[in-house]
């Protein structure tokens, strides 16, 4: 059967534009501001649906020289968002998302509390407030009722600081999902009241060099921990049973002199763990940081808690030639499946015993360790006795990659497969790859935010 001709009207018809307008306020929602204000242009109707629409507000892709939109005189320059936040003539709908980054004079800062407090109540769900940080100017102190927002989800402050009155739980973010915190100015009692009131809370990366004193955290929802503080002398975790990484960055391991998780029995990824921690609690198990003579080393108990054998991802830094740690470490991680390396630069300062691998029949992590990843492979003997005995005993290893700061040569990769035993592997299926130690491999994607730490950058800028 011939189909019937179409009229010059149906060719011509705006299938778009009949769509029910709940369609037209999410297509519009994924375009940046700019573009979506753009569509008021095509039609009465287009302006009807752009002012209904959802935001999502970045003043960081908006451009600094002031572009004219003739339709509604609409100047887009950095005062654009103040407009279509406040100025019910611009915009009606909610704002889904906002992120405002130039605001780093106190000057702006007054400008600042109407713009975020209109959006909270226009159903915010995502708020980034990032700001340069300058010792001698004051930061941006969130306005109180930012804080009852019901209707936020993630919220991402830098170089911001809380409020010394806060509001009382749980009247505080209570349906906040995910917490950043960056070189935020934070009391112990503010952060405490903040915590117990987000019930909702699952992520929280706290990186910042406020001196703080102990800290002890506790939410029954959390199941991510991200902790790069620097000057607290002692991290107590406990009473957070769906907690299930923790990840801890070089300040912590290098500045935090206690660390101690109490009761975590479902953690399934921890790092970075080094042997310069002044003392790490999991459960029971306790690590203790000895220096004899000038070498530290690490003493745990043989209790193994439910905590322990939860632990999948295990990241530890290699900070010595030769870490008399690393042996301790793993017997602790009965069921390890995943073990990622960063090795430190080589030194000839320490001095240990080059043989402690051949005193270990074996561990119990072998019979599930699956994939070992070791960045900064430099092929010296510390390095090549770990991987040895890891390729000879590995009962279940399918891979280990080794992300090479030497230059890699067909030399190289065949002296080091010697060395390594390859050919007396204890695993059939185990595959050995030589990749060069480079900012693009993400073979350590995991802790890819503790490669570079943001925090050492913000404080030399």
């Amino acid at each position: 059967m011939s189909s019937p001709k179409r009229s010059k009207a149906t060719e011509a018809a705006d299938f778009i534009s009949a769509l029910p307008d709940e369609i037209l306020h999410s297509i519009l929602s994924l375009l940046p501001a700019k573009d979506a204000a753009c569509t008021s242009v095509l039609s009465s109707h287009w302006r009807h649906v752009w002012k209904e629409a959802p935001l999502n507000l970045d003043d960081a892709s908006i451009e600094p020289d002031q572009v004219t939109l003739v339709f509604n005189k609409l100047e887009w320059s950095r005062k654009a968002v103040s407009k279509i936040i406040l100025d019910s003539h611009h915009h009606q709908g909610p704002i889904e998302a906002l992120r405002l980054s130039r605001f780093n004079r106190p000057p702006l800062h007054p400008a600042m509390d109407p713009i975020v407090q209109s959006a909270a109540k226009r159903g915010l769900r995502e708020l980034t407030l990032s700001s340069e940080i300058h010792p001698c100017q004051n930061r941006y102190r969130l306005p109180l009722p930012l804080l009852r927002c019901k209707s936020l989800h993630y919220l991402s402050l830098c170089g911001c600081q809380f409020s010394r009155v806060m509001p009382m739980p749980p009247s505080v973010f209570p349906n906040l999902k995910e917490l950043r915190l960056t070189a935020v100015t934070l009391h112990n009692d503010s952060l405490q009241l903040l915590l117990s009131s987000c019930r909702s809370l699952q992520t929280l990366h706290f990186c910042t060099f406020e001196a703080l004193h102990l800290i002890s955290i506790s939410s029954p929802s959390l199941r991510k921990l991200v902790w790069n503080h620097s000057m607290a002398p002692e991290l107590i975790i406990k009473d957070v049973p769906n907690l299930e990484s923790l990840m801890l960055g070089e300040c912590a391991t290098s500045f935090c002199p206690v660390v101690k998780v109490l009761d975590a029995p479902n953690l399934q990824q921890l790092g970075f763990i080094c042997a310069y921690f002044g003392a790490l609690q999991l459960g029971r198990t306790v690590f203790d940081s000895q220096i004899e003579p000038s070498i530290p080393k690490i003493e745990a108990s043989p209790c193994r808690m439910k905590m322990l054998s939860s632990v999948k991802t295990l990241a530890i830094k290699m900070e010595l030639d030769f870490d008399d740690t690393i042996p301790d470490l793993l017997s602790c991680f009965p069921c390890l499946e995943t073990l990622d390396i960063l090795k430190e630069e080589s030194s000839d300062e320490y001095d240990s015993d080059s043989d402690i691998w051949d005193e270990k029949d074996s561990l119990s992590c072998l019979d599930h360790l699956k994939t070992v990843t070791m960045k900064g492979f430099c092929g010296d003997q510390s390095d090549v006795e770990l991987l040895r005995f890891l390729v000879v005993c590995g009962k279940a290893l399918r891979r280990i990659t080794l992300l090479c700061s030497e230059s890699i040569t067909e030399k190289f990769v065949e002296i080091k497969r010697q060395e390594l035993c390859i050919e007396k592997r204890a695993s059939s299926d185990l595959e050995l790859i030589f990749l060069s130690d480079t900012e693009s491999n993400n073979h350590l994607w995991a802790w890819n935010e503790f490669h570079h730490s943001s925090l050492h950058s913000m404080m030399e800028s």
